[in-house]
């Protein structure tokens, strides 16, 4: 505990390098410590704020591997609003952020699917949950935009832009109508959206959709009905419609 004061003390004070030293000691000499995930988690993090990317990828990377690590671990040092750990969650996004910032867009897609398949995010709290699900979505999108793939940027954004949002705004469904938009693709967007509310599937828990070829499943995020009929009432639809037939 005492080592690990002197590392938080470096940093509070602008001394990065000597914090991630500090911790690359609580790592090696305490593997058993309660704290050994956060202590091994800060490094990686440390060289990101550095600008040290190459070496950030290599500890997040460590993280990824270490068989200790348990995402699911109840945890709140990041906050009241995080109840679990997620130190492989936040790496693999945090390595799909590093790539995207440097252009490569196949490898940020790559961590970005990863941190929700292999290492999803834990949180006791269902907005929480959704909010980083929306989150991931963005970002997923982001990188398909970047490597021209409009159909699979706008399909990835479709189950949160077609169900409520914990927000005030959808971010999914304004992220749609500006790719839409910037695309010019009002008219032929529209027409793919009208035809798949007629491929509209019931499942167990929500609805399956077809939308470029692709089934899309939407599941409920509060207690809302997915019925055609709800999904023709929301923001996404009445306004691709009216872009479409404007357009």
């Amino acid at each position: 505990m005492k080592k690990a004061e002197i590392a938080f003390k470096h940093y509070e004070k602008g001394e990065k390098y000597e914090a991630l030293l500090v911790f690359k000691e609580l790592v090696r000499d305490y593997p058993k410590s309660e704290h050994y995930g956060r202590n091994l988690y800060n490094i990686p993090t440390i060289y990101q704020e550095l600008d040290s990317t190459a070496l950030a990828i290599e500890w997040f990377k460590k993280v990824l591997n270490d068989r200790k690590l348990d995402d699911s671990e109840k945890d709140h040092s990041r906050g009241i609003f995080e109840t679990n750990t997620n130190f492989k969650h936040y790496s693999a996004m945090n390595i799909g952020v590093i790539n995207y910032n440097t252009g490569d867009y196949s490898e940020a897609l790559r961590y970005y699917k990863l941190a929700d398949t292999q290492y999803p995010y834990y949180n006791t709290s269902g907005t929480d949950l959704k909010l980083n699900k929306i989150k991931l979505a963005s970002n997923i999108s982001d990188c398909y935009l970047k490597l021209n793939k409009i159909d699979s940027a706008i399909i990835i954004l479709l189950p949160h832009a077609l169900t409520e949002s914990p927000g005030a705004k959808n971010h999914a469904s304004e992220k749609i109508i500006h790719i839409v938009s910037e695309k010019k693709r009002e008219s032929s967007f529209k027409s793919e959206l009208e035809k798949s509310l007629k491929s509209f599937k019931k499942i167990q828990t929500g609805i399956v959709l077809t939308c470029y070829g692709i089934e899309v499943k939407i599941y409920p995020y509060f207690d809302e009905e997915l019925t055609k009929e709800y999904l023709m009432n929301t923001e996404l639809y009445k306004k691709i419609i009216k872009a479409g037939n404007n357009g």
